[in-house]
């Protein structure tokens, strides 16, 4: 395709139009993500089901603080999915 040449309004014809392309755009390559997806979806999941056993806690007790503080069990599903999540964003597994 032969380079066209526009000319702006101050006569200078540093501007230029956009190219026409056509329709056609060959599809871009996936890039993979690094570090180990398996460990992710367990540390996403693992802080899915500690939320969900947390808000089962509380609301059957009624009692937030109390609740958390006699089962630490969420908390601790929570933080090892955290744990999880972050390993699995850095190490290949």
């Amino acid at each position: 395709m032969a380079q066209k040449h526009f000319k702006d309004e101050w006569g200078t014809g540093a501007r230029e139009g956009y190219e026409d392309r056509g329709t056609f755009r060959p599809p871009r390559a996936p890039s993979a993500q690094p570090g180990s997806p398996l460990l992710r979806i367990l540390g996403g999941l693992a802080i899915v089901g500690g939320i969900c056993w947390g808000v089962y806690l509380v609301t059957s007790t009624g009692d937030a603080i109390g609740a958390l503080q006699q089962n630490h069990g969420p908390i601790a599903i929570i933080a090892l999915g955290v744990i999880a999540s972050v390993v699995g964003k850095y190490l290949r597994a």
